[in-house]
């Protein structure tokens, strides 16, 4: 086994472990009826810290450990990222919305499947029954995950209309402004046209791995 192998799965196998305690927590919680607050006190700091790390899957594939696109990688790290760290976190009024509970939820349960599969495939023993789940459990939860992440961004204008975080006002020695408001009102437009995007190379990706491989051809004797 080469140490790049070994690597890969043992970093696949961690995340796996730590979207797993994620998933956990809510659903202990969700069992106890606890408010989204609470779940959110549960599941957040662990969902901070596995969704920070994975920023080295940019790396990965920078170095090309994986045959994946840097800057596809970068991009999802980014969206993700942006409503976890610079939304959700701060504004303390959306840990008592549903809308983070679907999100956390639905990154876990994506989560827990992608990563197992990726350390198995690197391994070269992932079975037949996993690969078909990491390619078919994104249909429904991509689109729920993807629901959660616009509620909570719809959810946080008022507040950043009001707070200004993040923002650059006139005047300031660069003389340039930068609204994080009006940028997430942008990013809120453009969502559904990058998710689909995204979410038909998926359902393409998904067409090829699952396809029926064609019978080999008999050696002759």
């Amino acid at each position: 086994m080469r140490i790049s192998q070994a690597y890969l799965a043992l970093y696949n196998a961690l995340q796996a472990c730590g979207w797993a305690l994620v998933l956990a927590n809510l659903l202990y919680g969700i069992l106890r009826k606890d408010l989204p607050e609470q779940l959110y006190a549960a599941a957040g700091p662990i969902t901070n810290v596995v969704q920070g790390a994975s920023l080295l899957e940019t790396v990965h594939a920078a170095i090309g450990l994986v045959p994946s696109s840097p800057l596809m990688s970068l991009m999802q790290w980014m969206g993700r990222s942006n409503v976890l760290f610079l939304i959700l976190g701060p504004i303390s009024q959306l840990h008592s919305s549903w809308w983070s509970v679907l999100m956390l939820a639905t990154w876990a349960l994506a989560e827990v499947i992608r990563y197992p599969q990726y350390a198995l495939s690197s391994l070269g023993s992932c079975p037949a029954w996993l690969t078909w789940l990491r390619y078919t459990m994104f249909i429904p939860l991509y689109p729920a995950g993807v629901v959660a992440e616009m509620g909570l961004m719809v959810a946080a204008l008022p507040d950043l209309a009001e707070r200004k975080p993040y923002s650059l006002e006139l005047p300031n020695p660069y003389n340039w402004a930068f609204s994080y408001h009006r940028f997430i009102q942008v990013v809120l437009a453009l969502y559904p046209f990058l998710w689909w995007q995204l979410y038909s190379s998926l359902l393409r990706a998904r067409s090829k791995k699952l396809a029926p491989q064609p019978p080999k051809a008999s050696k002759s004797q």
